[in-house]
């Protein structure tokens, strides 16, 4: 098929930052398709948490300027792509926090909805070429952007984190969590909040469930400390982690930090994962709604019900699983939300466009 759209992203968030592996993929799969021609932008520097792109549509050679912002907290904005951008995405997209903007700023801003961490070996050619542009106006960064670059490339890709619903469903639960010290987090919700929900939660399940729930805290030096009976005392690797994800009907979705929407969401929905959550703060772009999609807890008590429900009711978890599959492959899959994100750009933009 012909590229509807010629674009150029960013390169330097990729070469920085773990938390924008998701929207690189989504570009490369556009571009493998064959849907989109993908450049890379090797400007030495961009508003941090934040991938800008040029995107021209090359039917009537439309341009518009899209920032893609990743950043948790929902009241930080970039002020510069704000005034320089033509669409403005935001991941952690508060309507309060949008209110605030001037009217001008406000019009740009629409949510992306949820992420996740796929990689994507396919583009290690064209990535390595725009790293060499890269290195050579910032020698210094060299090394350690070939680093970041190079975890990217090992990363599981999207199929690996798939799983169809038609499957069997394992009556088993699964959470693997981060605890935070205090000088890790600023801004509410703060860490002894976050900690405390997981906590809870794990130390709920493994007293109800026993071995039908599979999980804890990623043994940090700080959760060895002060949470030592609540510490993972196996594999906790990623790739270790996909794999016990197959194994497992439900998945429990905490509050994450800032109430950004975690990883989690995506890889469940991926998985086609019945979700037990704590609720979700920020726009998504299309209702991820309970009971369709996930049943809520406000305590760890009303958590392990709902695991006991979904663990024996099986038609009820195969309902939820197979909703969850279909919102993951419209609304969450990479290459589908670049592709949705690019015709909304040009859509939103109207008579701004050219």
């Amino acid at each position: 098929m012909a590229a509807a759209y010629r674009v150029s992203a960013s390169l330097l968030p990729l070469l920085e930052s773990t938390q924008v592996f998701y929207l690189y993929t989504a570009f490369l799969e556009l571009a493998q398709a064959g849907e989109i021609e993908l450049s890379w932008d090797a400007r030495s520097q961009v508003e941090e948490y934040t991938i800008v792109t040029e995107i021209e549509r090359i039917a009537d050679g439309a341009r518009l300027r899209v920032c893609f912002d990743i950043h948790d907290r929902s009241y930080l904005f970039s002020a510069a792509e704000l005034r320089a951008s033509d669409v403005y995405f935001k991941r952690s997209h508060y309507p309060p926090d949008v209110a605030k903007l001037e009217p001008e700023a406000r019009c740009k801003v629409s949510p992306f909805g949820p992420i996740f961490g796929p990689g994507n070996r396919r583009g290690m050619l064209s990535l390595l070429a725009g790293w060499v542009r890269y290195a050579s106006q910032r020698p210094k960064r060299a090394k350690e952007s070939l680093r970041h670059l190079s975890d990217y490339l090992r990363l599981p890709v999207t199929r690996d984190f798939e799983r169809p619903p038609d499957h069997d469903l394992p009556p088993r639960v699964l959470l693997q969590t981060r605890l935070w010290m205090e000088s890790e987090v600023t801004g509410a919700p703060f860490a002894p909040e976050i900690n405390e929900e997981r906590v809870g939660v794990v130390r709920a399940l493994r007293k109800e469930l026993g071995e039908r729930f599979v999980g804890g805290a990623v043994p940090t030096p700080f959760a060895r400390e002060k949470y030592p009976d609540v510490v993972c005392h196996w594999d906790t690797r990623r790739s270790a982690y996909l794999k016990t994800m197959q194994t497992c009907r439900v998945g429990i979705y905490t509050k994450g930090l800032h109430h950004a929407m975690a990883w989690k969401l995506g890889e469940y929905t991926a998985a086609s994962m019945c979700i037990v959550a704590s609720g979700f703060r920020h726009t998504l772009v299309e209702p991820f709604t309970a009971p369709r999609n996930y049943r809520e807890y406000e305590t760890p008590e009303q958590c392990v019900v709902h695991c006991v429900r979904l663990l024996e009711n099986d038609e009820e978890a195969r309902a939820m699983s197979r909703a969850n599959h279909a919102y993951y492959l419209e609304h969450i899959r990479p290459a589908k939300q670049m592709r949705r994100w690019i015709t909304q750009a040009f859509g939103s933009a109207g008579e701004t466009v050219g």
